[in-house]
């Protein structure tokens, strides 16, 4: 008999959580399990080794490539790809110091990350595939589809900012020495595990040296919403962050939430899904999007920034209306 695509996911994730959880089994931040038939690959963009994850393969489907949310990877994507990937052909990203890519450098600005995303495009030879970003990656995405407007079929943003937003500066050395300072104190006395892209490289390696459990437990409290392979894999992620480690390298990370006015410069199709909000806000986050050519916004009710995993069914029902008329 037919496993349906439920059944498939909960026969993956029984034995998923089952080797999480078997003593003589250890999780290895560089060796992750993923669902099967799904591969993952390495490009070399911008001037770096960029790696990514592929869902099981739709030969003559729509590309859609997926671009995560600062300090996720792309397997964070896995619980919605999963409802997704019978119709399109998926690939998710790792962005640059996060996952399995190569960290931020010294010459990095605020153009890199939209740069990483083109290149992989033409890197892999898509022909006008739907970008799906979140969060950092829906910022990403955005500017994408604003900078080059002929590269992809449609623009999908989860929960960016849609306000005017300006460059925001890294921060100086001497505000990172502070920070160091300071999480050195705070180390001594237990790991430091909040992720911040601008802590110091001891902290963030005792970030990534907490045992995988205590990171599990951890994400289960903040994310009671989540499924358990969300969960799991935001663990992993955690992990598997990497940088930056300087002000300079920064650059990437800050320079990237820079949307300025590219909202109003996507000419394909766009959707724009927000979390829950107070209806004052749900008001300003409508004014902000009529800039949009071509293009609307919805927000997800009893959602939080990470819709896809707090309310999974509805953004797929919402997503799937959006593709299905483009």
């Amino acid at each position: 008999m037919k496993l349906t695509m439920k059944s498939q996911a909960q026969k993956y994730l029984s034995m998923l959580m089952l080797s999480v959880l078997i003593p003589t089994i250890s999780v290895n931040a560089q060796s992750v399990k993923f669902p099967e038939g799904w591969t993952d690959g390495y490009a070399y963009v911008n001037g770096i080794r960029s790696h990514y994850y592929h869902a099981k393969p739709a030969p003559g489907k729509p590309v859609m490539v997926m671009v995560h949310g600062y300090t996720d990877i792309g397997l964070s994507w896995t619980t919605l790809t999963l409802k997704l990937q019978d119709a399109y052909d998926i690939y998710m990203i790792d962005a640059r110091g996060h996952g399995l890519t190569d960290p931020p450098t010294a010459t990095d600005n605020g153009e890199t990350m939209i740069k990483d995303v083109v290149d992989f495009v033409k890197f892999m030879k898509f022909d006008k595939p739907i970008l799906m970003g979140h969060s950092m990656g829906a910022a990403t995405v955005m500017r994408v589809g604003a900078q080059y407007p002929d590269l992809a079929k449609a623009i999908i943003m989860l929960d960016p900012f849609v306000g005017n937003r300006p460059a925001q500066p890294a921060p100086s050395a001497a505000d990172t020495a502070r920070r160091g300072q300071t999480a050195s104190a705070q180390s001594s006395a237990a790991p430091v595990r909040r992720p911040n892209m601008f802590k110091s490289p001891d902290t963030l390696v005792a970030q990534n040296n907490t045992p995988f459990e205590e990171v599990v437990a951890k994400g289960k409290r903040q994310n009671p919403m989540w499924a358990d392979l969300d969960i799991y894999y935001w663990a992993v992620s955690k992990k598997q962050y990497h940088g930056p480690y300087t002000p300079e390298q920064a650059q990437a990370l800050t320079g990237t939430m820079s949307t300025a006015d590219a909202l109003a410069k996507i000419k394909v199709p766009s959707l724009i899904l927000k979390a829950d909000a107070k209806p004052e806000v749900r008001k300003a986050n409508e004014e902000a999007a009529r800039v949009m050519q071509n293009g609307k916004l919805i927000h997800i009710d009893g959602a939080g920034h990470n819709l896809h995993h707090d309310k999974l069914a509805k953004t797929v029902e919402v997503l799937n209306e959006f593709l299905k008329q483009i």
